[in-house]
């Protein structure tokens, strides 16, 4: 939950786009952890998701000449949107757009992302290109880091996120209930696909300050990789009979 200090930000931040944009400005809206129960003030940022009618130079500048002490305000670098990029990008960032749909709050203007119908055949292809990816890369960066143990956990932990949206969006292809924290993401997608993810559901309570690091590095980012490619393997064979939308509720 949002503490006061955030929502002054917030207040504050969307005075100022309203400011600089103008009648260009059609949406601002707060997304991801600020949006659900995960929020940690101090710790986690503020994402924030803003649409014009069209992007261009002007918006485009006076957006970036805040950004900087938007940063020192814990808020992330917002990601910039017009109305035909919104629409036209449902088939190739399916999921990003999913995770907004699901965890956003509207802070000016129109909700433009309740309603977006969204592919389940596309949802699937980017859940396993993200996942697959992203095993890739760990890899990569574990040749780069070398014998650094602090380096490979914090690359570990770093990595949850993009993880953690593949297993909502994975539940939410099966039809399971929408899920307002992470852990309760976890919890469900396990139980629905009666997969278990132990090790993941671990370094997530250890990312969220409820467990302490137990292991070595090594030992603990070559089970996690292992831990993944059974995931891979689940996404690879998963089928969606039903490939109709996510449309308004």
């Amino acid at each position: 939950m949002l503490d006061a200090r955030a929502e002054r930000t917030l207040t504050e931040v969307t005075a100022q786009l309203r400011a600089v944009c103008g009648d260009r400005l059609v949406t601002v809206a707060l997304y991801g952890s600020g949006a659900s129960t995960d929020y940690v003030p101090g710790k986690s940022d503020l994402n924030l998701v803003i649409v014009l009618d069209e992007l261009d130079e002007p918006p485009l500048a006076a957006i970036r000449s805040h950004v900087a002490r938007w940063h020192k305000r814990g808020v992330a670098t917002p990601l910039l949107l017009d109305r035909g990029f919104l629409q036209n990008a449902l088939d190739v960032f399916p999921m990003e757009l999913f995770d907004i749909k699901e965890r956003h709050r509207v802070l000016f203007g129109a909700d433009l992302f309740t309603g977006l119908a969204i592919n389940n055949q596309n949802l699937r292809y980017e859940c396993e290109h993200e996942a697959r990816g992203k095993l890739l890369r760990l890899r990569e960066l574990y040749l780069e880091i070398g014998d650094r143990p602090a380096k490979l956990q914090a690359l570990v932990l770093d990595s949850l996120k993009t993880f953690l949206v593949i297993l909502r969006t994975l539940s939410r292809l099966r039809g399971l209930p929408p899920t307002a924290s992470h852990e309760e993401a976890v919890r469900v997608f396990c139980h629905g696909f009666q997969h278990e993810l132990p090790l993941l559901s671990r370094l997530l309570r250890v990312k969220l300050g409820k467990e302490r690091w137990s292991g070595t590095a090594e030992e603990i980012f070559h089970a996690y990789v292992t831990e993944l490619r059974g995931l891979v393997r689940l996404i690879d064979h998963l089928s969606t009979d039903q490939p109709e939308e996510h449309g308004r509720s």
